[in-house]
């Protein structure tokens, strides 16, 4: 990664005008552009964008492809979130062709993407977001904050066991912190999940229109729940600890609640569908959108 820094020349500008990018940040599939022109003397930024310089362009090489594939091919826009494209894929192959999975083969569909959004928080909160928050980068970026967090008992110690906000600090230091270690081998086993469900991750195997080609025996459903059950008692663990970390930042560094802050603009498509009311016909679309146990939504400044 490459960080550039240079004084704004046009003299409209505030005099302490810095503009300031960093690219490329790999730590996204893709690669990502962040350019910035901070105002130092206010302590402010004044603009901010991000920008991708990869072009996937399916939406461009899908035209002309038979529809059946549809969703073996869009799987393969992300080595992350693979599932997600298939599922979408598959959702609108049931619309166009008129037909509706058996209530069994949903249920499936619902607990694989399920195990993908436990594996994709664990992996990007614990081993990804995590880093900027471990030891060795608070030590490089902000030492005062690290010495105030090796004296300052975390209130939920018993429920994490780490006893300062410092050790759970070192806690995350990559490849080498007890729960960044931890948190890799949890997204191993909710991989499992999602394979007991759709087959293969990240490109499913098993997802097909109108229903899927997972054998749903007693084990397979067992196996998942062992799974699920161990990811249960890991948020046990996970969730105070963020709580206790993310509380001291905000106090240890006051207006860091306002980090990234801006307009809010919010869209969900919904997930995971209700057998019993989803018939994928378009007629029907807004019943069984407001049945589905994530319902979509927009939501704009506040506003529902």
């Amino acid at each position: 990664m490459s960080t550039e820094t240079r004084r704004e020349e046009a003299p409209t500008q505030p005099p302490q005008l810095v503009e300031m990018s960093w690219d490329p940040m790999t730590r996204i599939v893709g690669s990502l552009g962040i350019y910035t022109k901070i105002d130092f003397k206010n302590r402010r930024v004044a603009e901010a964008f991000s920008t991708s310089h990869i072009f996937r362009g399916y939406s461009i090489f899908m035209k002309g492809k038979d529809p059946r594939d549809a969703h073996f091919i869009t799987s393969r826009i992300c080595g992350i979130c693979g599932d997600n494209h298939a599922t979408c894929s598959v959702y609108t192959q049931n619309m166009a062709y008129g037909v509706k999975p058996p209530a069994i083969g949903e249920w499936i569909i619902n607990l694989g993407e399920a195990a993908e959004y436990m594996f994709d928080h664990n992996i990007f909160q614990e081993n990804l977001v995590g880093v900027d928050f471990c030891e060795q980068m608070v030590k490089e970026t902000n030492p005062a904050v690290l010495e105030k967090a090796n004296n300052t008992p975390a209130p939920h110690a018993e429920d994490h066991g780490y006893r300062t906000i410092g050790d759970i600090m070192r806690s995350l230091n990559p490849f080498v912190g007890e729960f960044y270690r931890e948190a890799l081998h949890v997204s191993r086993y909710t991989r499992e999940a999602f394979c007991l469900m759709e087959g293969r991750h990240v490109h499913p195997s098993t997802l097909y229109p109108g229903g899927v080609g997972t054998v749903a025996t007693v084990q397979v459903f067992t196996d998942y729940l062992v799974r699920l059950m161990k990811y249960v008692e890991w948020m046990k663990k996970v969730v105070p600890m963020h709580d206790d970390l993310f509380d001291f930042w905000y106090e240890a560094l006051p207006g860091y609640e306002m980090v990234g802050y801006r307009q809010t603009l919010l869209g969900c498509w919904g997930s995971w569908q209700d057998p019993d009311v989803c018939d994928y016909d378009y007629r029907t679309m807004e019943k069984w959108g407001r049945a589905m146990f994530v319902t979509p939504g927009v939501i704009v400044d506040g506003e529902l």
